[in-house]
């Protein structure tokens, strides 16, 4: 890969939140439910950074940040209600930009992600950069598909940080 498009960005299909200084890219089909699981991690307390599209640099230390695209900044995309200002959405914090930490996929079935050949544990490379990625079933339950994203972003970050 030539150093020039390793530099320039790359714009990735998905959400950025940050979760307690972790920034999480959630990733996955369009429709598996990438907005509102970032919309909820926003309420619990996270921040908001970009919806449909993160466009995601590489830093001299060799890390990703992320922010939105400049086209679609704070504004989401909510099925009921068309596209939204997210400032006019109550209680919730707007960052910038934030480090990309982790990717979680998420997808509608555990099954096609064993079929994939992809496992809980592994990692993606995303402009030469090695980032964690988890893989996570969204439920019924949003709230609990939202559990289960920060339990897995605890133990890959708690794992991470121990390093």
């Amino acid at each position: 890969m030539k150093r020039e498009s390793i530099e320039a960005g790359a714009n990735i299909h998905g959400c950025l939140v940050q979760w307690e200084g972790t920034g999480i890219l959630l990733t996955g089909d369009s429709g598996v439910g990438k907005t509102i699981c970032a919309l909820e991690i926003s309420r619990r307390g996270g921040a908001w950074v970009a919806d449909d599209i993160a466009v995601l640099s590489r830093r001299p230390d060799h890390t990703l940040s992320g922010r939105a695209h400049e086209k679609i900044r704070n504004l989401v995309h909510l099925r009921e209600e068309g596209i939204v200002d997210i400032r006019s959405l109550p209680s919730l914090r707007i960052a910038a930009e934030t480090r990309v930490d982790i990717v979680v996929e998420l997808t509608k079935k555990l099954e096609r992600v064993k079929k994939k050949g992809l496992t809980a544990n592994r990692w993606r490379e995303i402009m030469a950069v090695e980032i964690p990625c988890a893989h996570v079933t969204v439920l019924a339950d949003t709230a609990r598909t939202v559990d289960t994203v920060l339990n897995c972003v605890g133990v890959f970050m708690g794992g991470r940080k121990g390093a």
